[in-house]
């Protein structure tokens, strides 16, 4: 009967995929994926089993054909037949539905994945809430009222690197612009709208990155901020970063032939390079050769940008028959990388002033010696602003948006409400107060699980093994399954046990309830055999676990649960999995966060393990890194200077950034023995680098000592404009001052701010960083909010680690901003906007819009004064 139906249904009904060569290639790919997915066939492929329509088969033979790994082995089939019954549901609602081409379709609307985000029924809850609020609407109109949507819903906030789902991100409603990305496009996919997720991977005129949305709509792709509405399409404070972008990026699922740019392509996805419809590019070709000169094939090409004191590959590409690979890349300074395993070459190039770049791949590990470089970065570049009416009109919209989602975190418990919900179960007031308040959305589950769980002596240890974002998100079955079958260890020293057993945290993977499940999945004689030697268990994964380097493209780690029932894993996701075992079998266990090291603790150490093939040394080496005289007080990791170990070929990033060992000078690290990279960079107000590179060895046991030393900025003094230093100031508080009894003879920075947007928020962020210097130096930080952007929603309490002399105030009108702004020659009221004012009134600094890294250049501003 099921046979009929489908005939029948095949008979009536058009192919979701009309091509035959594509849909017979789907085809292919879909067999391979289920062979590859054989130990979960029952719960990902049963659902074929039932009735389908003709575009239902489709639709899901062409997501799992090109699903990634994490996919495969984390979700069932009927969660796949919801995000096709949706994606078909909400084409047929909408009258743009149908005009939208067959290939955006599958590629930029079917798709349930955005990028690293753990999945949810996103889809299905948007649907449900937007679908009367854009029905009748032009596609345009849709795209926009739909970003309002979520701006109602979310707003910036600085996060970890973990991708929060959809509906997390609701819940809680804020998060970095990956997950506000993430969420906007699955709200517009929810509505048949498609769309993709565009990152800048880093910035050439300043550290970090940033993400932004793409809608396929009139016909053409058309950007937008996420959960930042303009008053149009293809507008955004990220407009003029973007004209100085080195390169802008998507992922296209699945086999993708688009008119874009093609950076890499792949059988299972594509990347696009977007670059040239955002600014000025050019093709830069690459040409590797051997030590005589012969055409090297399929060597690695790196396309390296500085960015927090590092060479960061923008992007990768091989070489090809004739050695050669090519890329659109901006018009700024890059090191060209190109490697094998054990030899490769660089060389540090403007793009401007090249077309060719031949390697020769002649060096080898091992040579000391050091280089230093100035680097360029792409020019500013100005951009049309809208019209004042517009924007006004927007920012009316976007103030009631703001209140709206404000109301809605305002019924988060209260610190009143957690002091008596711990008096009332008899737990410490301060502890359940903090994590009440970390929980935002995710509240009831953090409720729940005191009210059930903390009579447990460990039930506090668990809250503190877990992120700030893991609190917002995880649920109470995850926690319960990792405090009821975690047993105790009073012998071993309290954080080793917080971080090594009681955690379900290894990675950056979505927590699971995995204890209980391993727990009883292995016999006591196994369990006995890996306590009595960790080689036991490294054996059985080599013999369990099939390592698969290809198909998790996405680099969404597995869950443990995934992987013990996929018994298929990339490297990453099989070191997770071994450290969630380890802690099951009661054996401290880590995966180093700054090495990447899996670890596991023996005799009062951290040991290094290696679950595939022998080192070549398994000693260690000591490396003491002094201070360079006259560098910054907070001279930071990740900031200025970095470590890389030489790896396959290329020199991988040790990420110490969050590291209590780089916390104080002088600093000490123990390291494997290897060939090490130190970069050491300083940049300049226009986003200029100067940079310097130190290649050395650290043999087996050795103690070395290096010191991090930036190179000297050669600056001057430059007088950008003049203010009136008997401007009146008007503080939130009503009281009446001016900028010369604010400056006290130590000039005064002023910021000019919109509290709402990302970039202000970045700011914020920055200058706790260098309140020490600040506080040294004893001016005042102005922050002055124009009227405008001014809502009942801001409350300068959220801005704590500012400078001790802090001040915010409100300028009516925008009369100090554009006073100031004229006697610099500058017109565009771009937000935020930083200057650092004289005693006499000289305007010497002036930032203006989107800036990573402003607090080391205004401490660099007011010592230069």
């Amino acid at each position: 009967m099921i046979l009929t139906f489908v005939l029948l249904s095949c008979g009536k009904e058009k192919h979701l995929i009309s091509d035959p060569v594509y849909l017979s290639k789907v085809e292919q790919q879909f067999a391979k994926r289920k062979s590859l997915a054989i130990s979960r066939d029952s719960a990902l492929f049963s659902v074929f089993k039932q009735p389908l329509t003709l575009s239902q088969k489709e639709g899901l033979e062409f997501l799992y054909a090109y699903m990634p790994l994490s996919d495969l082995a984390d979700y069932n089939g009927s969660f796949f037949l919801q995000q096709v019954d949706y994606a078909l549901k909400a084409r047929a609602t909408f009258k743009w539905g149908e005009k939208i081409p067959e290939d955006i379709f599958l590629h930029f609307v079917l798709p349930y994945r955005v990028n690293t985000e753990n999945l949810d029924s996103a889809r299905v809850v948007f649907f449900n809430e937007l679908k009367d609020r854009v029905k009748g609407l032009s596609d345009v109109e849709a795209a926009l009222e739909v970003n309002h949507w979520c701006r109602e819903k979310v707003s910036y906030r600085g996060t970890d690197g973990r991708t929060s789902a959809p509906l997390a991100t609701l819940m809680n409603a804020f998060g970095r612009c990956g997950e506000e990305s993430t969420f906007t496009v699955m709200a517009l996919r929810s509505v048949g709208i498609p769309a993709r997720q565009v990152y800048t991977p880093r910035w050439a005129h300043q550290d970090d990155n940033h993400a932004w949305v793409e809608a396929y709509v009139d016909g053409k792709w058309q950007y937008m901020g996420a959960c930042e509405p303009e008053a149009r399409l293809n507008v955004g404070w990220f407009d003029i970063p973007a004209k100085r972008a080195m390169l802008i990026h998507t992922k296209a699922f699945g086999d993708y032939n688009g008119t874009e740019d093609v950076i890499r392509k792949e059988s299972l996805f594509s990347e696009l390079n977007l670059l040239p419809s955002y600014t000025r590019s050019k093709l830069l070709t690459v040409k590797v050769t051997d030590a005589e000169g012969k055409d090297l094939v399929g060597a690695h090409v790196d396309f390296c940008l500085y960015n927090y004191a590092e060479f960061y590959p923008i992007a990768k590409a091989k070489s090809d028959s004739t050695g050669c690979c090519s890329v659109h890349i901006g018009l700024g300074d890059l090191c060209v990388w190109a490697s094998t395993d054990s030899i490769y070459n660089y060389k540090v190039i403007s793009v401007e002033k090249t077309d060719t770049v031949t390697l020769a791949l002649t060096k080898k590990p091992g040579e000391e010696y050091t280089e230093e470089y100035d680097l360029t970065v792409p020019k500013e570049v100005n951009v049309k602003m809208l019209p004042a009416e517009e924007i006004k009109a927007n920012n009316i919209r976007l103030a009631r948006e703001d209140s709206m989602r404000q109301s809605f975190m305002n019924r988060f418990p209260s610190r009143e409400y957690a002091l008596k919900l711990a008096d009332s179960l008899q737990l410490n007031r301060e502890s359940v107060a903090h994590f009440m308040k970390l929980s935002y959305g995710n509240h009831p589950q953090i409720e729940f699980y005191f009210r059930m769980n903390g009579i447990y002596p460990c039930a506090m240890y668990l809250l503190e093994s877990l992120s700030e974002k893991d609190i917002r998100d995880v649920p109470v079955n995850v926690l319960e399954d990792h405090l009821v079958y975690t047993t105790p260890h009073p012998e071993l020293p309290l954080d080793v046990f917080k971080e090594g057993i009681l955690s379900p945290r290894v990675s950056n993977e979505a927590l699971t309830p995995w204890r209980k499940l391993f727990r009883g999945s292995f016999d006591s004689d196994f369990k006995f055999q890996v306590k009595k030697d960790i080689h036991y268990l490294i054996g059985w994964m080599k013999r369990t676990i099939k390592i698969d380097s290809v198909n998790n493209y996405y680099n969404c780690p597995l869950t443990p649960i995934g992987v013990h029932q996929l018994k298929v894993a990339d490297r990453h996701s099989r070191d997770i999995y071994f450290v969630a075992l380890c802690r099951a079998f009661d054996i401290p266990a880590r995966i180093n966060t700054a090495t990447g090291a899996v670890q596991y603790y023996k005799v009062n150490e951290w040991v290094d393990l290696y679950l595939e093939g022998k080192p070549a040394t398994t000693g260690h080496a000591q490396l003491d890194l002094t201070k360079g005289d006259g560098d910054l007080p907070d001279l930071n990791y990740a900031q200025h200077y970095t470590l890389g170990i030489f790896k396959n070929g290329r020199f991988a990033t040790l990420d110490y950034e969050s590291d209590k060992a780089v916390a104080s000078w002088p600093v000490s690290l123990s390291l494997a023995p290897g060939y090490y990279l130190l970069v050491t960079g300083n940049r300049y107000n226009d986003g200029n680098v100067r940079a310097k590179l130190t290649f050395f060895n650290l043999k087996e046991n050795q103690k070395r000592t290096l010191p991090v030393k930036q190179l000297p900025l050669i600056e001057r003094r430059e007088v950008l404009g003049q203010i009136d230093m008997q401007s009146k100031i008007v503080g939130l508080d009503g009281v009446e001052t001016t900028l010369a009894a604010l400056s006290k003879g130590k000039g005064i920075i002023l910021a000019v701010v919109d509290p709402a947007n990302e970039p202000t928020r970045h700011i914020f962020a920055d200058l706790p960083a260098v309140k020490g210097g600040l506080d040294e130096w004893g001016g005042t930080l102005l922050c002055m909010i124009p009227d405008d952007k001014l809502t009942k929603a801001f409350n300068p309490a959220e801005y704590t680690g500012l400078p001790a002399k802090t001040l915010f105030s409100k300028d009516k009108d925008r009369a100090v901003f554009k006073s100031f702004l004229k006697s610099c020659g500058k017109s565009d009221e771009i937000l935020p906007t930083v200057v650092f004012i004289s005693e006499t009134g000289e305007i010497i600094y002036l930032s203006q819009g989107y800036k990573i890294g402003i607090g080391p250049q205004l401490l660099k501003a007011v010592k230069f004064n």
